[in-house]
């Protein structure tokens, strides 16, 4: 009996193939006496991922290096819903970053195909990392669009700036109340129809307004950076840009900001897992010391 979601992952990706999206290389079948025992994926190997660049502290700051990376996302943001793929679980650890800095998305097991035709389905509602979930997956919607991939990404943007996540909730209704601290309480102009989303009614949230000067919620964007997050960061899904509207965005689509590299050697993965191990060791050698 296997989980469901790694199925959904290989359906997926063997729909993918673009630069911008983790390579699923091979599929192995592992049996014993003709019984299923385990599937293996072999994806390619790639060295950091966005978590890691986030965490950098020796990297260098300038407009140009979120723009590079966040093109790159939006391409592979832009051609996953042109399959009418929903990720449904973007962070910065799902963002996976080359050793030339070529970005790749991957994590395909909250995966799903969108039925754009179909306003009736139902999809699942615990679904994204919890700092990355939409407003509406939080109150409980079965029934959304590609727009939470878009919402989490502006997430990922706001991280990537303030090095922490923007919204950081220890549960559902915790979340919810980080979302409206910044954006406000929901209202029928605001995001219409809200109130009968399945989860609306069941907690009172104080009455908030929207923050006005994001500058200090942000203050390494500039204006033009923090204008365009705040468009991917809408409670109501139907007002977010889709991928390709991002990618037509002022501050992405501006002339200067045409370029094909970036002089920046992200963090690697074996060398964060080395270091972590290391610190992990040198943690039990002092506890054994501190016996004796």
């Amino acid at each position: 009996m296997f989980n469901y979601v790694f199925f959904r992952e290989i359906q997926s990706l063997r729909l993918c193939n673009h630069k911008n999206i983790i390579k699923l290389f091979d599929i192995i079948f592992n049996k014993r006496n003709d019984e299923l025992i385990n599937i293996s994926l072999i994806f390619e190997f790639i060295e950091s991922n966005l978590k890691l660049v986030i965490q950098d502290v020796k990297r260098p700051f300038c407009e140009l290096i979120p723009n590079f990376y966040f093109k790159q996302i939006i391409y592979g943001i832009i051609y996953l819903h042109n399959l009418n793929i929903m990720h449904r679980d973007l962070k910065p650890e799902n963002i996976l970053i080359t050793s030339n800095n070529q970005t790749k998305i991957a994590d395909f097991g909250l995966a799903c195909i969108y039925f754009p035709n179909d306003v009736n389905r139902d999809y699942e509602h615990q679904v994204a990392t919890r700092w990355y979930r939409a407003p509406e997956l939080l109150f409980g919607a079965t029934k959304y669009t590609p727009k939470v991939d878009i919402w989490a990404l502006g997430c990922i943007f706001a991280e990537f700036f303030n090095g922490i996540p923007l919204f950081m909730g220890g549960t559902d209704i915790e979340q919810l109340s980080k979302v409206f601290q910044i954006l406000g309480t929901p209202t029928e102009e605001s995001w219409p129809g809200w109130e009968f989303l399945p989860d609306a009614g069941k907690v009172l949230f104080d009455i908030t307004k929207p923050v006005e000067n994001w500058k200090k919620l942000i203050p390494l964007a500039t204006n033009e950076c923090i204008q365009f997050i705040q468009s991917l960061l809408q409670l109501d899904q139907k007002r977010r840009p889709s991928a390709i509207q991002c990618l037509q965005n002022n501050y992405l689509s501006s002339n200067h900001q045409c370029f094909t590299s970036i002089k920046y050697k992200p963090p690697f993965l074996e060398d964060y897992l080395k270091k972590k191990i290391l610190e992990i060791n040198y943690k039990i050698i002092k506890k054994e010391e501190n016996k004796i």
